[in-house]
């Protein structure tokens, strides 16, 4: 088996082994280890520090990635607005259902048409639980959820997940948290409270409240779970095998549904086929594009822009105005998540273009 390998790059093109144990003290020192931590990813990422002269090079290959994290971030900017206006026709039971299985012909379609290959069966429960956590939990709790709080909130507290993230991912990797990561979880705590006193249906926690942090926590853990698959298949791969896997327990949801879709006006079939093609689908594929050029940690911290785009999108898309304590905890809680994100900087001496390439066992073996 390939074992994972740390190049240092220098002018004179010296390379070290990452079993040198200077290496190992120039990889710690710089904060470089993936989140899941080195010995979890070895088979599936191959880390170096570059010169500048390879940073044309590393710059091409970072542009794919972060227009994939851009256009997620727009995309799902629009999917609190979005799941207001369905729900004023759909009830939640129903738009899930229909929404998820819509999604889900489609990219199962495709895989027909294109011949994708079927996922390899010892992969199954790891594709598996990522459905459930991806797609069947982190939606019926955000829908759910959704019903009680605005879609200004909703954006809010959804974006505590890249702290989640971040401590979950330190856990697993045996790397304890950086004191920046408690206190962002104290300043989130700050802003969770300055939120819970605002008023009306824009304001204010409660139970709606509590089922849209848990679809946070779920998607931490999603993110978590599809990252080691990446280095196997491809971002379209992935996100095909979790959604049709996540769309299975929707079925329950079935009946009463063709009632719900032959009473719908244009307007919620429209937002009902824009919710399963683009926040449902297309934005996974780019988060999935996301996560393969980037570790979960790093990946997740461009999420915290979703509210605050979403919040321009709900005032004109709903009619959603939403209170200033909404606005000013929201702002808090975000503050809080990118402390715990921030990366702390390297000595500059050793000032170097890092790069996280995820390179499937076979190619780095060849």
């Amino acid at each position: 088996m390939a074992s994972m390998t740390l190049q240092i790059e220098s002018e004179n093109t010296t390379t070290t082994s990452y079993r040198n144990h200077k290496a190992e003290q120039a990889y710690d020192s710089h904060f470089f280890r993936p989140p899941l931590g080195p010995r979890l990813l070895a088979p599936c990422i191959r880390a170096r520090i570059c010169t500048t002269q390879e940073a044309n090079v590393v710059k091409r290959y970072g542009a794919g990635t972060m227009l994939a994290v851009v256009a997620t971030v727009l995309i799902w900017s629009t999917t609190f607005a979005a799941l207001v206006a369905a729900l004023r026709h759909f009830s939640p039971q129903h738009l899930l259902f229909l929404r998820w299985t819509l999604t889900a012909v489609l990219f199962a379609g495709y895989a027909v048409f294109t011949r994708m290959r079927m996922p390899e069966r010892a992969d199954l429960p790891k594709i598996a639980l990522a459905g459930l956590l991806g797609f069947a939990a982190y939606q019926m709790l955000l829908v759910n959820g959704q019903t009680g709080v605005s879609a200004t909130m909703a954006g809010f507290l959804i974006n505590i997940s890249p702290v989640f993230t971040t401590v979950i991912a330190a856990a697993i990797g045996g790397e304890p948290a950086r004191w920046n990561t408690w206190a962002g979880l104290g300043i989130c705590t700050g802003g969770l409270m300055v939120m819970a006193q605002g008023k009306g249906g824009l304001g204010g926690l409660g139970p709606s409240a509590g089922l849209v942090v848990l679809a946070a926590l779920s998607f931490a853990l999603y993110t978590l779970v599809s990252k080691p698959l990446l280095s196997k298949y491809s971002p379209l791969e992935v996100t095909t095998y979790a959604l049709v896997a996540g769309a299975v327990p929707f079925v329950v949801f079935a009946p009463g549904s063709l009632g719900a879709l032959s009473t719908a006006s244009t307007v919620d079939l429209g937002t009902l086929v824009f919710l399963a093609l683009f926040p449902g689908g297309i934005a996974y594929v780019l988060w999935a594009r996301a996560l393969r050029g980037l570790n979960p940690g790093l990946a997740s911290r461009f999420l915290y822009l979703i509210p605050v785009l979403g919040v321009p999108v709900a005032w004109v898309w709903v009619g959603e105005v939403p209170q200033m304590l909404t606005v000013a905890g929201g702002l808090v809680t975000l503050a809080g998540v990118a402390l715990s994100s921030l990366r702390l900087a390297m000595p500059r001496a050793a000032r170097q273009v890092i790069v996280i390439d995820p390179v499937p066992l076979s190619t780095e073996a060849a």
